[in-house]
């Protein structure tokens, strides 16, 4: 893999010697990460607000399911195109112009008067998710290798349960108050901020940074493509499985917790909003363990507790606490092995100029596995008539997920 300072040049960065102490290295990753966490309150902000808004623009409730999900469906389809694009032009412009890309689009939703121009605002605003998600990688792994590379990669890993978390709490509350046009209002002025105070930020101070990012090469067509981009893949394709799991938990834990254990409806989402904000923790374990020395393909092991977590969640061997017990060990290994991917992506890249290809492949295939894993899992609850039929699953999806994480990276430098 080239040296850290060329990876530097190539996303038209400054090289790792512009961030000699911790204290520049951090604030400037405390940007980057709060890019991609204002980003992720995107996917969650339309959710607090779905009853006033299928009451003011006259929705049916499968528009405004679709109203929600777009943002996913974006990056299942676009995100290895948009990490191509971004890596043809430079992570520090696309990291900026996805935030003014999502800002501009969430001014229109607040303005939208029908269905039409509202999901038509959704889908751009999820190119400008899918920009922001590819380009924050590569730039931190552009600000230098070592061990704090791998536990900022680690750490990034958390963005979405965050970012999710924040949306969904913010909305209803700033909803209730200001109304849910104001609130898109607010989070997209929110996201344009950011995005101006990141352009600024990665200015730069070196000719690296002032200059345009060189031109890269196009990626080499057939098998030698494909050899590249092998182990990428197969992290990608692990990653979603990891991904699936968690969306469906958290999707599927409200109805289950109303419908079984008869816990009313708005404590049940409080709950599944605090499973999936406890779960980032995991996200934080993660990097403290990479940077300790635990190899990774140990913490890819620890996919098999989601199972076991689904296990104890869904087989209603005992009340809320013990339902809700289970969801958050689900979450905390979901986001352990979530975290430990994204650290590991300089590791499966052969060629440090495949890193944004192997962002927007993460982030497409995740996202794919995020847009599959509730019906299947709901599938298979109506097909044994039980929700018993969680665990097993799951099961079922973590293991080949675990084999493909750990096959990613052997023989890598991890």
């Amino acid at each position: 893999m080239k040296s850290d300072a060329d990876d530097a040049v190539r996303t038209g960065q400054p090289e790792a010697a512009e961030f000699p102490g911790s204290s520049a290295y951090w604030a400037r990753f405390a940007l980057l990460y709060g890019c991609g966490m204002l980003a992720a309150t995107g996917l969650g902000k339309i959710a607090p607000i779905a009853v006033d808004l299928r009451a003011a623009l006259t929705l049916s409730l499968d528009q405004v399911s679709l109203v929600t999900s777009s943002i996913t469906a974006v990056a299942a389809v676009l995100g290895l195109p948009v990490g191509y694009l971004v890596a043809r032009t430079a992570p520090r412009r696309a990291l900026p112009a996805g935030c003014v890309v999502m800002a501009a689009a969430g001014l229109l939703e607040a303005r939208a008067g029908h269905f039409w121009p509202l999901l038509g605002a959704r889908l751009v605003e999820g190119i400008g998710y899918v920009a922001v998600v590819v380009a924050a990688p590569a730039l931190i792994i552009a600000m230098g290798g070592g061990p704090r590379r791998t536990t900022a990669l680690a750490v990034w890993g958390t963005y979405f349960p965050v970012g999710l978390a924040l949306g969904l709490f913010l909305g209803g509350v700033l909803s209730a108050f200001l109304g849910w046009r104001t609130w898109l209002v607010v989070q997209a002025c929110a996201l344009l901020v950011a995005g101006a105070a990141t352009a600024l930020a990665l200015r730069g101070r070196t000719a690296a940074a002032r200059e345009p990012a060189p031109a890269r090469a196009a990626p080499v067509p057939g098998r030698r493509a494909v050899r590249r981009l092998l182990r990428p893949f197969l992290l990608s394709l692990g990653f979603a499985t990891a991904s699936g799991t968690i969306v469906a938990v958290v999707s599927l834990l409200p109805t289950y917790l109303h419908e079984v254990l008869h816990v009313p409806t708005s404590v049940a989402g409080t709950l599944t909003g605090a499973v999936s904000l406890t779960g980032t923790v995991g996200g934080f374990l993660s990097g403290w363990l990479l940077r300790r020395g635990v190899p990774v393909r140990r913490l890819f092991t620890g996919a098999l507790l989601m199972p076991l977590g689904t296990a104890v969640a869904f087989l209603h061997w005992g009340g809320t606490g013990l339902a809700a017990a289970g969801a958050v060990l689900v979450a905390l290994a979901n986001e352990l092995v979530v975290a430990a991917a994204f650290a590991m992506i300089p590791a499966v890249v052969a060629d440090s100029a495949d890193i944004d290809l192997a962002n927007g492949l993460l982030a497409q295939v995740g996202s794919l596995g995020s847009l599959l894993g509730p019906p299947l899992v709901s599938f298979a609850v109506l097909a044994a008539d039980g929700w018993w039929a969680v665990a097993p699953t799951v099961l079922a999806v973590c293991l080949p997920g675990t084999l493909l994480l750990r096959a990613s990276v052997r023989g890598a430098a991890a």
